[in-house]
């Protein structure tokens, strides 16, 4: 019986991994049939959010649900601000400057504010 539950925890596991990787991927393709542009920036861009939810909810102590309603609308408004400043000005370039600017920003948006900082976790 326990290989059996192993087995269904294992299936809903893949599945719902399935899942995220489906939702990134539509992702990419919505940007990309929106704006004509590959941004790889992307999923920095969302790995930032997540660090301010859990920098507000666990260090300033922010309910959880108001704490992600506050870092959702403070990373749409970041994705606004490099859409508006940064990346409109780079259509119609060649596709190659644009993959390099975005593989850019997306390395300064995760080390400009999160490089070296540790934390550890109770398990």
């Amino acid at each position: 019986m326990e290989e059996a539950a192993r087995l269904f925890q294992l299936i809903v596991n893949g599945a719902a991994s399935g899942c995220i990787y489906g939702l990134i991927a539509l992702g990419f393709v919505l940007i990309y049939k929106a704006t004509e542009m590959v941004n790889f920036a992307q999923g920095d861009i969302m790995m930032m959010g997540a660090f301010v939810a859990f920098s507000l909810i666990a260090h300033w102590g922010v309910n959880y649900w108001i704490g992600s309603l506050i870092a959702i609308v403070i990373t749409a408004a970041i994705g606004f601000i490099l859409d508006a400043t940064i990346l409109r000005r780079v259509i119609g370039q060649p596709q190659f400057a644009v993959v390099m600017l975005t593989l850019g920003l997306g390395f300064i948006a995760l080390v400009r504010d999160w490089a070296g900082v540790t934390i550890r976790l109770a398990s």
